[in-house]
């Protein structure tokens, strides 16, 4: 059974009141890494995602508006792809902030707060230009929580004008990522990226 706690402000995730280094113990609108997205979602929910993407034949994710939500507006969700059990091993709650980022950066500096305190360290701080953005004009501001099984994540995209124009709007993001998936994932970054 889960154990939760509420984060008072904004209810963004669910953590153990003391301290947890396990990234199953936190959730995004109910759902949490190592579940099934099929206790979730219907392979054809999954199938008719706005945004299907495979990471060199390896993970896939599915990007898809969540009517659902009570926070989050879209989610992400990456399986192994010839996992038929669909375990997530990365889970992403998305918030879109058109042409208000100084909205999008309050909230991170809200949610960094209630984090720091909740897990009783303080989040790594870092910024960079958006790899998707060839001009390298638009942004992030991330902050970071490395914990035992994986890493937590609250992220600000402060996209260009021309990327805001191709439909890359500015948003908010939090992602659950366990230790295999986001190793992978730092080997593997600059191979998907070309």
């Amino acid at each position: 059974m889960k154990k939760f706690l509420t984060i008072i402000f904004l209810s963004f995730f669910f953590i153990n009141i003391s301290h947890s280094d396990n990234i199953k113990d936190f959730e995004i609108e109910g759902i949490s890494i190592g579940d099934s997205a099929l206790d979730f979602f219907t392979i054809k929910e999954l199938n008719n995602s706005l945004d299907i993407t495979d990471y060199l034949n390896v993970y896939r994710y599915y990007f898809f508006p969540y009517p659902k939500g009570k926070e989050y507006e879209y989610l992400q969700i990456t399986v192994k792809q010839k996992d038929k059990k669909y375990i997530i091993h990365d889970l992403q709650g998305h918030i879109f902030y058109e042409n208000n980022i100084k909205k999008c950066f309050k909230k991170i500096d809200e949610i960094k707060k209630d984090i720091d305190e909740v897990l009783n360290y303080k989040g790594t701080d870092s910024s960079g230009k958006h790899w998707l953005d060839k001009t390298g004009q638009s942004e992030y501001r991330r902050i970071y929580y490395r914990l035992t099984t994986g890493v937590a994540e609250i992220i600000c995209y402060n996209m260009s004008k021309k990327m805001e124009s191709e439909g890359k709007y500015d948003r908010f993001a939090i992602t659950l990522s366990d230790k295999e998936f986001k190793q992978w994932l730092t080997a593997n970054h600059s191979k998907m990226i070309k």
